[in-house]
C-alpha cells in the first residue's frame, strides 16, 4: 500500500504546475522574451481544463507569437492562444484570475486583432470581485492595475484596500 502511495504521490508531483512559478512567469513575459519562451515551455504540454492554467497558456500562446516571424504561424499561434482563453471563461466565468489574464491580452493586443471586445466587462468583474479572492490573486491584480493604463487613480485605491 504505501508503495502504491508512493508511486501515486511521484507521478502527481510531476504532473503538478506551481502556479506561483506561471503567475510570475506570466507578469514577466510582457517585456521578456526570455520569460515568455519560459512560460511558453511550461504550459505547451498542459492537456487539462483547469480554467486558470488554460488560460494561462492562451496567454502564453498569444505572447509567444510576437517573436514569431512567419505570418500564418503568429495568426495561428494568436487563434489558439485566444480558444483557449475563451473556453477558460466558459469554464469559469466568474473566475477573478482568469478574467484578469484575458484583460492584459486583451489591453496589449494589437487592434488589428480586434480582440478588445471584452475590456470593460472584465475589469467590471475583477473591481466587483477582488475583494473576495486569495491573497496571491489580490496581489497579482494590484499588480497590474498599477501599470494598467484602463484603472483610474480612484479604481485602484480601491483595489488597494
Amino acid at each position: 500500500m504505501k508503495g502504491l502511495l508512493l508511486v501515486f504521490l511521484t507521478l502527481f508531483s510531476s504532473w503538478g504546475i506551481e502556479l506561483d512559478s506561471v503567475r510570475k512567469q506570466f507578469e514577466e513575459a510582457k517585456a521578456s522574451k526570455e520569460a515568455t519562451e519560459s512560460l511558453y515551455k511550461l504550459l505547451k504540454d498542459y492537456q487539462k481544463d483547469d480554467p486558470v492554467l488554460l488560460a494561462y497558456k492562451g496567454a502564453a500562446l498569444t505572447l509567444r507569437a510576437r517573436y514569431l516571424n512567419e505570418r500564418s504561424a503568429k495568426k495561428d499561434m494568436v487563434s489558439q492562444g485566444i480558444a483557449l482563453l475563451e473556453r477558460a471563461i466558459k469554464l469559469s466565468p466568474k473566475q477573478v484570475e482568469v478574467r484578469l489574464i484575458r484583460l492584459a491580452i486583451q489591453e496589449n493586443s494589437p487592434k488589428i486583432l480586434k480582440y478588445k471586445m471584452n475590456i470593460a466587462e472584465d475589469k467590471q468583474m475583477i473591481l466587483s470581485n477582488t475583494s473576495a479572492q486569495p491573497t496571491a490573486v489580490k496581489s497579482l491584480v494590484k499588480r497590474y492595475v498599477k501599470q494598467s493604463h484602463l484603472f483610474t487613480a480612484e479604481e485602484q485605491r480601491t483595489l488597494n484596500q
